[in-house]
This record gives C-alpha cells, structure tokens and sequence, in this order.
C-alpha cells in the first residue's frame, strides 16, 4: 500500500524544475512575534486522516507563490492533500488541552530538500486559539474555528469505524470530510512532514516530527459549498483516489518560524 512518503518520493523524481529558487518573502504587515522566532508544540495521543485528491495544476499554481515549485507544473493536474487531525495540544509551554487541526496544501519539491513530504499551505484551521495566534504572529493564515466537530465510532484496531469531521463559519471555506477509517496498531517508523508558506516576514516552514506513526487504511470525502475557493479546485464534492490513510501517533513536536 502506498504511503503519503512513498508518493511524495515518485511525484518529486517526476517534477521538473529548479527547487532551489530563491525565496522571497510578501511586502507589509506588521507582526507580534519577532522574524526569526520560533513556535514549538507539543503534541500527544494523535490521529488524523490524510487524503491526496488531483487538482487543475493552473487553479493551483494561481494560489501558490512562484517560489515553490508544484510536483504537477507542466502537466494538467497537481495533487492536493487534505489532512484532519486530533490532538493533546501544548503551545510554548502552555497548559495542554484537546485540538483539531485542518489543513490543505499542494505538494510541492521539498524547498529545502528535508522532510518525507513538503506542501505548500492552501487553508489552515484550527480550534486552538494559542496555536492559531502563534502561527499568525510569525504570518501564517491561520484560522480559529473554536468548534470543529470531529467524530470518530468505537471500535476495534482493524475494524471500519465512521469518521466525520465538520469545519463551520467563521472557517472559509467551509468543509466536510467523512467516511469510515481503519486503524493500525503496526509502526511504520519514524516521518517528517513539512508545510510551507510565505507571510508578511518572509517563508514560514512549519514541521510535524512524529518519531513513530501507524498508519491504516480509510475511505472518506470531503464536500465543500459549491461556490466557494475549495469547490473550485476540486468541486463540490471528491474522493481521494490517490492516498488515503488513517494514522496514529503517541508525540509528535510541532515547529514553525520564518526561515532566513
């Protein structure tokens, strides 16, 4: 079964182009946090579904700064990954508490050459409102949606359970995924995700190090109001048919800042 490093490694070997193009950073805006801080968080007791879904490469590319390079450029269509995700979360430090985290982004070449799967940051929510401060000191748009509902059934490791997980206003766009997971209880070693995006202070990397991950299976969609930005990259309504996972993790430490 192909695993989200797996296809990341294939769709990079496929991608042409120069990575290494220099990173410049938007004009403007002011912010509370120093360039060059640090956001470290702690995460616990995890899961989240990953799903890789394909996406006009011209619509993308539109909403992707020109520094990073999609692993679709040159070809009709790019992919997206769609990532939902529960966890014990402590900002800097602060006292831990329950999160949801949602996040879309497009695959793009590791800009830095680190990381088994870099994306480039599309739409960020969460219910944390420490984590979606933090992240918007250092220029990621970060958004507080303090309710996302997220429902996971009972049920064995290995066994389909029911999965829902419903992003609200004042999220935008707002979304839906659901379906049925399935958990693993095997390792699959150790992964580094990176997400990427450019704010006022310059290139935001944002990294999630789990030392140890299990990965499952799942079959979800996401719908989305057909009007809206989501809708039009990949409709009102998608499946996943490129990956689909349901992952499990004990930690995980969660590091952003603006890199030089």
């Amino acid at each position: 079964m192909p695993t989200i490093r797996s296809l990341a490694a294939l769709l990079v070997l496929a991608a042409c182009g120069d990575p290494s193009a220099p990173l410049a950073p938007r004009p403007s805006a002011t912010l509370d946090r120093a360039p060059g801080g640090k956001v470290s968080v702690a995460l616990g007791d995890c899961l989240e579904t990953i799903g890789v879904a394909l996406a006009p490469t011209a619509s993308v590319r539109a909403l992707v700064p020109v520094q990073f390079l999609l692993v679709g450029d040159g070809q009709p269509v790019t992919p997206l990954v769609v990532r939902t995700s529960q966890c014990d979360v402590s900002v800097d430090g602060a006292r831990t508490q329950r999160g949801e985290i949602v996040q879309i982004g497009a695959i793009i070449v590791p800009p830095d050459g680190t990381g088994d799967v870099s994306s480039a940051l599309l739409w960020y929510y969460t219910s944390d409102a420490k984590l979606a401060h933090a992240l918007g000191a250092l220029g990621v748009d970060a958004q507080h949606v303090p309710t996302i509902g997220l429902d996971l059934a009972a049920g064995a490791p290995g066994s389909a359970r029911a999965y829902h997980v419903a992003v609200r206003k004042p999220g935008s766009p707002t979304l839906d995924v659901a379906g049925t997971v399935a958990e693993s209880v095997a390792s699959a070693g150790a992964f580094v995700a990176n997400w990427w995006t450019v704010g006022p202070a310059g290139v935001v990397k944002m990294t999630t190090s789990i030392p140890s991950i299990a990965i499952g299976g799942a079959s979800l969609a996401l719908t989305t109001p057909a009007d809206g930005a989501l809708a039009a990259l990949l409709g009102p309504s998608a499946g996943f048919p490129i990956l689909q996972q349901f992952n499990t993790f004990a930690s995980a430490e969660l590091t952003a800042s603006v890199v030089p």
